[in-house]
């Protein structure tokens, strides 16, 4: 692990791939971790199974699709450990269904989830990585950021969007020495799926620990090398 890139922020950290990341890079003496999420119970869960050290580890509860909330969540990032070195945008929200029945509120909701949230996160880290001309943001796209299916829509519309953010703000920033790296993956066997119709079976399902640990690689490369894309998919289940 790079030891310059120690301060590390992720969005829906409280369970699925986020709380894996956080597992993972926790296991680094060099690496400090702050999770957010919307739900305090399910965060003090995560907190009584990850038992962090304290002194490099905080959960603090926010909605990220809140102006507010970010603005909070990062000043207390920044009050406790000076800053955010890595923002790790794992929020998000899914759905499967006909078009024809999607509500303007459903669009919303999950623009709001999936793209609002990675904007309003990134937007609040950036002056401090500018000023310090350094910084990764990962953005969680998922597969259907870059792939199509049948009665998805929606959700492919809104990660087809969040990739299109990070392509573009890669481009925008990348002489300010911030990296922008997109990871779409195919679907992960997480709470994700809890309400949705049509979830694969299991074992088609990639776990929430080899995205973690793509998520870490990604983290760990010199700051030299820039990584842009990545598409991971079980080896069963590809689109």
């Amino acid at each position: 692990m790079d030891a310059t890139q120690k301060i590390i922020l992720i969005t829906g950290g409280s369970s699925g791939i986020g709380k894996a990341t956080a597992a993972r890079l926790l296991t680094n003496p060099n690496i400090t971790v702050v999770v957010c999420g919307r739900s305090l119970d399910k965060l003090e869960s995560a907190i009584a199974e990850l038992e962090p050290d304290g002194a490099r580890f905080a959960a603090i509860q926010a909605d990220v699709s809140v102006p507010e909330d970010v603005t909070r969540l990062v000043s207390s990032v920044q009050s406790k450990f000076g800053g955010v070195d890595v923002l790790v945008n794992c929020a998000g929200k899914g759905y499967l269904g006909g078009f024809p029945e999607t509500t303007p509120e459903l669009m919303d909701a999950l623009w709001n989830a999936n793209v609002k949230s990675a904007m309003l996160t990134a937007q609040a880290v950036l002056p401090a990585m500018m000023e310090r001309k350094s910084g990764h943001i990962i953005n969680l796209c998922g597969v259907l950021g870059v792939k199509t299916i049948a009665n998805a829509a929606l959700y492919c519309a809104v990660k087809h969007a969040l990739v299109g953010f990070g392509n573009s703000l890669a481009a925008e920033v990348k002489r300010s020495g911030i990296r922008v790296s997109n990871l779409c993956c195919s679907g992960v066997d997480t709470p994700f799926w809890d309400g949705i119709a049509g979830k694969p079976r299991t074992e088609l399902l990639l776990k929430p620990e080899d995205v973690a640990d793509e998520i870490v690689h990604l983290i760990s490369q010199p700051a030299y090398v820039i990584t842009g894309s990545v598409l991971m998919q079980h080896v069963a289940h590809q689109l």
